[in-house]
């Protein structure tokens, strides 16, 4: 979490947070409250941001936000890594578990799985004034924060040359060698208030922009 006086930025998990946070620290500017990666409070919502500096709700909202498929691999990766025994909703550990496995149950209990819960979670009934598109962070970053605070040639020298974090798992062909493009959609219909802020801020949904007819189905379709 980082507070200014006029913005706020929310650390949603798994939006190539701590990246972004390297580029606020890079500023050097003097916040009002930045959190240290290893800060447990990091994932605060908004209710925590205006409880810890209050008024914080007058300012303007800022988050994250990367393509909604790549934010569904990245937990079932990180959750596979880090905490495997941890026991997914269907009852299997993560440990244990095929991304297909947890596509199909995710897909079949829309009333408990949607990636909304994130917007729910994070912001309440409110969305953010502004979003940081995670394809492209940098540019993205120095653009809207760059409406807010000044950012001399060496500090966006250095945002430029921060690299998000990314996962271990095997990235060739994309989230079309997880997902089929049927199966793609259907998220998205899982999730509306990502699916709108998505087509608001990148013009477009995942499925739609790939090339269906050379996408291969591995390692995820195995």
């Amino acid at each position: 979490m980082v507070i200014s006086e006029k913005f706020l930025w929310l650390h949603i998990p798994k939006t190539a947070g701590d990246a972004t946070l390297a580029m606020f620290q890079a500023l050097g500017h003097r916040f009002l409250l930045l959190d240290a990666h290893t800060d447990e409070r990091k994932h605060g919502t908004l209710a925590d941001a205006v409880a810890r500096v209050p008024g914080s709700e007058q300012r303007a909202l800022i988050a994250n936000l990367p393509r909604l498929p790549d934010v569904a691999l990245s937990y079932f990766h990180h959750m596979q890594r880090h905490h495997p025994e941890t026991r997914f909703a269907n009852g299997q550990p993560f440990g244990a578990l095929r991304f297909r496995d947890y596509l199909e149950y995710v897909l079949s209990h829309p009333d408990q799985q949607s990636y909304d819960w994130h917007f729910d979670h994070f912001f309440g009934a409110r969305d953010p004034d502004h979003w940081l598109r995670v394809d492209g962070l940098a540019d993205s970053f120095l653009d809207v924060i760059g409406r807010y605070l000044p950012i001399d040639p060496e500090a966006a020298q250095r945002i430029r040359a921060t690299i998000a974090n990314v996962g271990s798992y095997d990235r060739r062909g994309g989230a079309a060698s997880w997902f089929t493009r049927d199966e793609m959609a259907a998220f998205y219909a899982l999730c509306p208030r990502w699916r709108r802020a998505e087509r608001q801020e990148y013009g477009d949904l995942l499925y739609e922009v790939i090339d269906w007819s050379a996408a291969r189905q591995e390692p995820g379709g195995a």
